[in-house]
């Protein structure tokens, strides 16, 4: 069965299913899981929720837009950086 690295409560644990978000290592960039990067796949990491992604560093994919609200990731990124 396959595993995938899933990024929760700042530690990355393997899950049978993939998140609604996908990052890349290389680039610490994430979009939504439909969204076609061209990455190789050992350098995903999947995330459930958005914040997540923001949290661990990553930043929004500007092809597929995956957080609409860019107050509520400026507001995420204030309050990591206090």
């Amino acid at each position: 069965m396959k595993k995938y690295k899933i990024w929760k409560r700042g530690k990355i644990v393997e899950s049978r299913y993939p998140g609604l978000y996908v990052g890349v290592k290389t680039t610490k960039i994430f979009g939504r899981l439909t969204h076609k990067s061209g990455a190789k796949k050992e350098n995903f990491i999947y995330f459930h929720f958005w914040k997540d992604a923001l949290r661990a560093g990553y930043r929004t994919c500007k092809g597929c837009k995956p957080v609409r609200r860019i107050e509520e990731e400026k507001e995420i990124r204030k309050k990591e950086r206090k």
